[in-house]
């Protein structure tokens, strides 16, 4: 066969298997602060995948000159096969699968992100357990689903405990997202900026793009024009730049809370609590803050802190969430509407509780907030 023709197999092959099998890896290269030129390219899974088999195939025509006629088929078929079990290990989907989960936590994509970050997925990886309450919480579904990933913790909420540098990068990911969510865009760029620290070369494309969008979202127009004037030199950052600089000549920032009251909320990093109930005294609670402070008391066992939130807060809600209603049974207290399933799974708890042993009672009732709260801390 001729040499060309073997190029062409190898080239589509590498080319198929990197396009299809690890395209969210190539986009965030850049999410690791690699800031080459090639990168800016990569951020296209096509463009990143042309360039990886046209590397492949350059290495094969070049190790092609010393090879005997008959080697070369069987070479370019041992490289492809080389290529494909790197692709399809362990190591590299797990990174495939981490890349999706902050790509999509980072723009809030959270369909995506739950079908990525399955509950199985989860109790392999229970680093992957924040970013889909988080992707939970941003579907309004907290409530209702929490348990059914593996949560033992305030900790698989929000990530308030970290060790060693690997969790400590991914802590301050979810810081960003989780504050940028709420609506902190102050303690949003303080995190993304500590996440920068932690970068190979300390800042990136995204980090940048981010910065801009975060400013703009502030009503800080002159420190997002600093940052489109850093990504206008890049090579594909042109619609970017020009769609925030459209933005910004309207000088309206889509928040239309006041950028100088927001910043006046002193919100600290590492005590969530802290936060979401100072954003609730400010008057800047959603949806979103309201799920996640009633689901940190629920995991904290604050009882009387719980039953206070539910008074001030359960009006807001259609349906009080089911793991809610469970934490209000458990607790004492019969909430209005309860769902009869709910009231009925609290009765059979209070039964089985006594007669089940651990194990057995661990089975029935996982998934529910009767079995986390009888369980001691």
């Amino acid at each position: 066969m001729k040499r060309w023709i073997i190029s062409l197999l190898l080239f589509v092959a590498v080319f198929l298997v990197t396009w299809l099998c690890v395209p969210y890896t190539m986009i965030c290269l850049e999410y690791e602060s690699y800031s080459g030129i090639l990168v800016q390219f990569f951020r296209n899974p096509l463009y990143g995948a042309l360039i990886v088999a046209s590397a492949v195939t350059l290495v094969f025509l070049l190790v092609s000159l010393v090879l005997p006629r008959k080697a070369r088929v069987p070479v370019a078929a041992g490289m492809a096969l080389v290529f494909l079990l790197v692709v399809l290990s362990p190591g590299v989907r797990r990174t495939e699968r981490w890349s999706r989960v902050k790509r999509d936590a980072i723009y809030g994509i959270w369909d995506d992100l739950l079908r990525t970050a399955t509950p199985a997925v989860c109790q392999k990886d229970p680093e992957m357990t924040p970013f889909v309450l988080l992707a939970l919480s941003g579907k309004g579904q907290l409530g209702d689903k929490m348990f059914t990933y593996p949560v033992f913790e305030e900790n698989d909420l929000d990530m308030v405990l970290y060790d060693g540098k690997g969790e400590y990068y991914t802590s301050l990911l979810f810081k960003y997202c989780l504050y940028q969510y709420l609506g902190c865009y102050n303690e949003a760029i303080h995190n993304l900026y500590q996440w920068a620290t932690q970068l190979r070369d300390g800042t990136g494309y995204v980090v940048l793009r981010r910065l801009a969008e975060l400013y703009y979202l502030q009503g800080n127009f002159v420190l997002m024009e600093k940052y489109c004037r850093i990504l206008d030199e890049s090579l594909f950052h042109g619609p970017f730049v020009r769609h925030f600089r459209a933005l910004a000549a309207r000088e309206t920032p889509q928040e239309a809370t006041p950028a100088d009251v927001r910043a006046q909320i002193p919100v600290i990093s590492h005590d969530p609590l802290y936060n979401l109930l100072l954003l609730q005294a400010n008057g800047f609670d959603s949806p979103l803050s309201q799920d996640r402070l009633l689901a940190t008391l629920l995991l904290k066992r604050q009882r009387e802190s719980f039953l206070q939130a539910m008074d001030s807060l359960g009006d807001r809600y259609d349906r009080i969430p089911r793991h809610f209603q469970e934490a209000l049974l458990f607790w004492g207290v019969r909430p209005a509407n309860v769902d009869p399933q709910v009231l009925s799974s609290y009765q059979n708890f209070c039964q089985d509780a006594l007669t089940l042993s651990g194990p057995a009672l661990i089975e029935r009732y996982k998934g529910t907030a009767f079995l986390y709260l009888s369980q001691e801390e």
